[in-house]
């Protein structure tokens, strides 16, 4: 899952809860690096305290510095079929906004294979824009002090149903901050926000999140991570043929139960396939496209062309999903498709090797721009 950090504190906030929220956001960042995770975040400018210009009011060169740490300790272990672990979206002129004492770290970073860059598009500079593209990256969303650009991120990953984790740290002087309004909604509603496993937990494990009174930042990763262990798994979606009367069933439910699984598994989401997997909606045809639809990837399989398939790949690509194409050897794509990247695999290659090719393949292919941006 790539985690996405967004929120800010006031320019005269106490130094020492500041002091403490870098610490937090930092070791946070260390350990979701070090357990398989990935990160969002906004590159350019870096907004300080007014008194000690040393700790910025934004968390966005924290998460860089802790990623520079794992780097140099090589402990980044996320899936390699997932593309970089850590993606950084700038507006138009970002790198002229980024602060001398930044360069050094910027450069670093920049030429390393753990950090994608995206740039809104020049015509296209605004906040809604900004957090827009950052909301297609992320999977789940933690958000800390902050005021509308929070609010507005939470209704972006909400309307995805994907989850929403607001923290209670008092980083607006004097008033309630974005994130603490929110922590009161997610205590008093929390299917809203995050769906647990088990929906009984839901209000107690969320309830040890609260940082209104400070917490040893040990104990607080502790509780952290136990409380994502209890989320549901971004779900992939599987677009392919199902009709087993059909020649070329057996070899498509080989490649998917073998090789298919196996990736999709590794690169940490939880599959999605009609028909097999469970589903609490009356209809097929209601199952599949709402189960589509919140999807954070669909893996689409064109072998034996078939229409439902086409209707559901072009969905997906309206829907400006993470889409991964795939057919057989020989498959003869549908004109409009031949201009999309599709991996076409093998009957008659080992499967270690169709593993290979498919990760290496959606490493290339899983963070390409939407057909429509």
């Amino acid at each position: 899952m790539r985690f996405h950090i967004a929120g800010s504190a006031d320019t005269d906030i106490d130094l020492s809860l500041l002091s403490y929220a870098h610490q937090l956001v930092k070791q946070l960042s260390r350990k979701i690096l070090s357990e398989g995770g990935g990160l969002v975040i906004t590159v350019g400018p870096d907004p300080v305290h007014q008194i000690e210009p040393s700790l910025p009011i934004i968390f966005d060169w924290t998460i860089l510095e802790a990623l520079d740490e794992c780097q140099k300790l090589n402990l980044i272990t996320w899936p390699e079929a997932q593309g970089a672990p850590v993606v950084a979206v700038g507006l138009p002129k970002w790198k002229e906004k980024i602060p001398d004492r930044r360069i050094e770290l910027w450069e670093r970073l920049e030429s390393s294979d753990n950090l994608q860059l995206v740039q809104v598009d020049s015509e296209l500079g605004v906040g809604g824009i900004l957090r827009e593209k950052q909301a297609s990256f992320g999977d789940i969303l933690i958000t800390l002090g902050g005021g509308p650009g929070v609010n507005h991120f939470v209704e972006l990953y909400l309307n995805k149903k994907r989850p929403v984790i607001p923290l209670d740290l008092p980083l607006k002087k004097d008033r309630l901050s974005a994130s603490e309004k929110l922590s009161i909604k997610a205590m008093e509603n929390p299917n809203t926000f995050f769906k647990c496993q088990s929906t009984k937990d839901s209000t107690r494990a969320f309830s040890r999140l609260t940082l209104k009174k400070q917490i040893e930042i040990d104990e607080f990763e502790k509780r952290f991570f136990n409380f994502i262990s209890r989320l549901s798994k971004p779900k992939a979606f599987y677009v392919r043929l199902l009709n087993k009367d059909v020649p070329e069933f057996e070899d498509i439910e080989n490649y998917f139960r073998n090789i298919v699984d196996v990736v999709i598994e590794t690169s940490g989401y939880e599959r999605f396939e009609s028909g097999l997997d469970p589903s609490e909606e009356p209809f097929l045809n209601e199952e599949i496209f709402k189960n589509l639809h919140y999807s954070s990837l669909a893996v689409v399989d064109l072998t034996g062309i078939r229409s439902n398939c086409c209707l559901e790949l072009g969905y997906s690509l309206g829907q400006k999903k993470k889409v991964i194409l795939m057919a057989k050897k020989g498959t003869k794509l549908p004109f409009d498709t031949k201009m999309i990247p599709c991996h076409f695999w093998s009957v008659d290659e080992e499967n270690s090797k169709r593993i290979k090719n498919l990760i290496e393949f959606m490493e290339h292919n899983i963070n390409r721009k939407p057909l429509v941006s």
